[in-house]
């Protein structure tokens, strides 16, 4: 992808990565370096009965830090959620965070640090750059390899009233160290670690065909890539901790590449999907993302046959227009030895919604829906996606979705 086409780009990470198996050891040090008193716990219940946050209550104590624990976090949260753990910081003067969790947890706890030192309501944030404060200071250690949410200056939650995702983003919301401990993936469920090993495939993939991609951005995207598909059916099937630890680091290396270059039509078109039918992330992601490699891959062949490469296929004797559409195969070859969905299901989705959804979808990728407004055919998405469509597109696309596909 041709860079000159843009002026100018910006690489941009400010949060400090630590990882290595029992790295969560770290947690008090690193709390106690960012000059914090008193610390919100934040997690949800399914993580707490798991244990995996006795280890970060441990090194708390062992710093002498005070703490108390938010773990009211449901799966996909909103600001409801996001209030109750503000007004929780409030009362006990909490003046850092440490969340522990999946996606939804630290996306939460994030919300709960913008709120905290900017008043109001999340909400009232949604969009990009509109908070004036910096949030409370945050660690954020995961417990799934996916959303790689713990180096994202996004924050996505539920927007309850318009049942759609809302995207709150700041360069101000980075946290500022995202600890990887490959030990607490120990216990996660092949379902859980499937979901979320394709969450962080989509925004390796996204970044690689969005249109502030860069060679900074390509090198992690790629080597995300790689590193997920190699490593994903052993990570999920069995107590490899080499491939778990490997899938986690490549899941914060994808959001990395992601977070600068953008995200497509993958990602865009699952958004209103999760908000509409509560359909997880990652499932949505991974439905979709066979159809929209299909529409692009005509925008770029070598890019595919790049992609393909990295997933280990050999290009001797064979052309880009040969390599590119491997690429598309061998991600279903992952997706059948993993059992993963080809099209949404009845019981998942009403497909005569999907007028409505692309419709959601044309509001733009930080969720500024008004259901008032009717789009012709041709008119163009908002995205960062690497082929441009149409409102046409969307709907076509869609259909693909509820369709399926075969190898």
């Amino acid at each position: 992808m041709k860079t000159a086409d843009h002026n100018i780009f910006t690489f941009y990470l400010p949060t400090k990565v630590i990882h290595g198996p029992n790295s969560t050891e770290e947690t008090g040090k690193q709390f106690i370096a960012l000059g914090a008193k008193k610390a919100l716990v934040v997690t949800d219940k399914g993580v707490k009965k798991a244990g995996l946050v006795d280890g970060v209550v441990v090194s708390l104590q062992k710093s002498k830090i005070p703490w108390i624990i938010f773990d009211e976090v449901e799966e996909d949260p909103g600001g409801v959620t996001v209030g109750k753990g503000a007004e929780l910081a409030f009362k006990e003067k909490c003046d850092g965070i440490v969340v522990i969790g999946g996606g939804s947890p630290i996306c939460a706890a994030r919300g709960i640090g913008v709120v905290v030192t900017n008043g109001g309501k999340i909400r009232d944030y949604a969009g990009f750059d509109k908070a004036a404060k910096p949030p409370l200071p945050l660690i954020a250690i995961p417990t799934t390899a996916g959303s790689g949410t713990e180096v994202s200056q996004f924050i996505v939650l539920k927007e309850e009233e318009l049942h759609t995702k809302m995207v709150v983003g700041s360069p101000l919301f980075f946290p500022k160290v995202a600890i990887l401990d490959p030990l607490l993936l120990k216990g996660l469920p092949f379902g859980q670690f499937m979901v979320s090993g394709v969450d962080a495939l989509g925004h390796a993939m996204e970044a690689y065909w969005a249109t502030f991609a860069t060679p900074i951005t390509d090198a992690l995207a790629l080597q995300a890539v790689g590193m997920i598909y190699q490593n994903l059916r052993t990570a999920a099937t069995t107590d490899d901790l080499d491939a778990k630890e490997a899938c986690l680091i490549a899941s914060t290396m994808a959001n990395i590449a992601c977070g600068n270059a953008r995200l497509g039509l993958v990602h865009s078109m699952s958004s209103p999907l999760e908000g509409t039918f509560r359909i997880p992330h990652g499932i949505a992601v991974g439905i979709l993302l066979p159809p929209v490699m299909e529409f692009n891959l005509p925008a770029n062949y070598q890019r595919f046959a790049t992609l393909a490469r990295t997933m280990g296929e050999n290009d001797t004797g064979k052309s880009i227009y040969d390599m590119a559409p491997r690429a598309i195969t061998c991600l279903k070859k992952l997706f059948v030895d993993l059992g993963f969905p080809k099209k949404f299901s009845v019981l998942q989705a009403d497909r005569k919604d999907i007028l409505e959804l692309a419709k959601i979808v044309m509001g733009g990728p930080y969720g500024v829906f008004d259901p008032n407004i009717e789009y012709p055919m041709n008119a163009p998405v908002p995205t960062f996606n690497i082929r441009k469509a149409t409102m046409d597109d969307l709907i076509r696309l869609y259909e693909k979705a509820f369709e399926g596909w075969e190898l």
